[in-house]
């Protein structure tokens, strides 16, 4: 799903759109800009609803957004699935980023997820958990202080609850907007719901 780089160049395009009649990939892709409705940025749909195709162009970094017509109306839509959204001021009117699946330096490989017979599991609103001041929105930098207590009750297993894009700031997290978005509130540029 999203944008992915391809080893010999260029970039897939997925996006899942079941009752658009057509979907259309737009953006800056190795200097050049590509816009519209044209034959060759319209994306091929399956019978599952998704749609995809390949710009041999496209470059890391590259900005790129999907043009959804749909019988409601058309207009441009965020990836759900982009690895970086920029620039992050222009939220939620910015566009996704070309970035590669292993451009982030992850430190998980020695974690072993427990035996399931001894999980403990406690889900959470990353929004709600741990607000800083009454009437703000918790950050995932909160929660992330709140481990020791939380390992110090015998948890061994967070289960954040779905991360959207929600109508109203702050949010207990039931009326999500974008499913897959983080959102930034005009508060804080780097506070996550």
């Amino acid at each position: 799903m999203g944008a992915n780089l391809v080893a010999r160049g260029g970039a897939t395009f997925r996006a899942w759109a079941p009752l658009a009649t057509a979907v259309y990939i737009n953006g800056t892709f190795g200097g050049s800009s590509l816009a519209g409705r044209s034959d060759n940025l319209l994306l091929a749909k399956d019978a599952n609803g998704y749609w995809s195709g390949f710009v041999g162009s496209a470059q890391e970094g590259d900005p790129y957004t999907f043009l959804v017509v749909g019988p409601g109306g058309s207009g441009p839509k965020r990836d759900p699935y982009a690895r970086e959204l920029a620039p992050a001021s222009a939220f939620p009117n910015c566009n996704n980023l070309i970035r590669s699946a292993n451009a982030f330096p992850w430190h998980d490989a020695a974690f072993v997820t427990p035996d399931f017979t001894n999980m403990i599991i406690y889900q959470l609103h990353i929004g709600t958990y741990n607000p800083a001041s009454p009437g703000a929105a918790s950050t995932f930098l909160d929660i992330i202080g709140k481990i020791p207590y939380l390992t110090d009750l015998g948890i061994n297993v967070v289960q954040p609850l779905p991360i959207d894009e929600m109508e109203t700031a702050p949010s207990m997290g039931y009326n999500g907007a974008d499913l897959f978005s983080p959102d930034f509130p005009t508060s804080s540029p780097i506070q996550l719901l």
